[in-house]
């Protein structure tokens, strides 16, 4: 089952299409990696399926219930969201700020709550500290001990790790992975720190531009992340043909003269090739395929 599907959805900010006709699919349980430039529409997307903001055309689904149904407001309420900023009281502490969130979500916890909640995300010690004299992770901690009083099934995070040291990502990864896969929670998750993303993602989606790109499944793109020869030229039209000379079947070549080859070739045998034929070779390297390095070849093979 899918917790959330978007057909066609579009959002227009004046004359400005940001949301190019999106359709999304979520999986039930995962943690789903949402990947895209800033001002890809990650956000916006984020705030038309929570309800901050209204489609201009499309639809989504939440939890299968149709957001034009009735019961949407039901089903939003199964649902936790971090977009943008973390909401805390600086002059409170961690339990001040939870009774806070209480009032205005109307809802009422046991103390033995609140202290499971802050135990979860490891602040049991600092519980009667101002948040004004938190670490930011501390802080991104709390919002999601915030975010999780009203038991949600599933959680939206906006670029949670932005500014945070190494040991505060760390923290936060081995936070959302039990929230995953002990509570059962769906976490969509934005972030910049792509090679965060790829310790805890199941499955990603890639925007660019307002348009989703592509879907995979964590599993698939691993797959599809191998090692490549990458090379630099200036003489493009020349190159594709030494290239189509020396038989190769799998190769990326874009307008700007980059070229990634993924055949099992040795780098001696394409440098003699290119000189043979009298074509410089601005740069060479080989690199093992990222996240971030199928994401930019996904963006170049768009704008081609």
């Amino acid at each position: 089952m899918n917790l959330i599907e978007t057909k066609d959805l579009c959002k227009k900010y004046g004359d400005k299409l940001v949301i190019d006709h999106v359709n999304m699919h979520v999986p039930e349980k995962a943690i789903y990696g949402f990947v895209g430039e800033n001002g890809s529409g990650k956000t916006t997307i984020m705030r038309l399926v929570t309800g901050l903001a209204n489609p201009t055309s499309g639809e989504y689904s939440l939890f299968g219930v149709d957001y034009k149904d009735r019961k949407i407001n039901e089903a939003k309420k199964q649902i936790s969201a971090i977009v943008e900023t973390v909401s805390l009281v600086p002059s409170l502490t961690a339990k001040q700020n939870m009774i806070y969130q209480e009032l205005y979500q109307g809802i009422k916890l046991s103390e033995k709550e609140r202290e499971t909640l802050l135990k979860k995300v490891r602040l049991s010690d600092v519980e009667n500290k101002k948040v004004k004299n938190y670490s930011l992770g501390m802080r991104q901690r709390l919002g999601i001990a915030l975010a999780l009083m009203s038991k949600p099934k599933l959680m939206f995070l906006d670029e949670p790790m932005n500014g945070l040291d190494p040991e505060g990502i760390a923290e936060l990864r081995d936070l959302l992975i039990e929230l995953n896969q002990k509570d059962g929670i769906t976490v969509l998750i934005s972030s910049h720190i792509l090679s965060e993303l790829e310790k805890i993602a199941s499955c990603y989606g890639f925007i660019s531009k307002g348009k989703l790109i592509e879907e995979i499944s964590a599993e698939e793109l691993q797959k599809r992340c191998k090692k490549s020869l990458n090379l630099k030229v200036g003489n493009l039209e020349a190159a594709k043909e030494i290239l189509a000379n020396l038989e190769l079947k799998d190769v990326n070549v874009y307008p700007n003269g980059d070229i990634k080859i993924f055949d099992d070739i040795k780098v001696n045998k394409v440098v003699m090739a290119f000189d043979k034929a009298g074509v410089e070779l601005l740069g060479i390297h080989t690199s093992e395929g990222s996240v971030e390095d199928y994401y930019l070849d996904l963006v170049k093979g768009v704008e081609q």
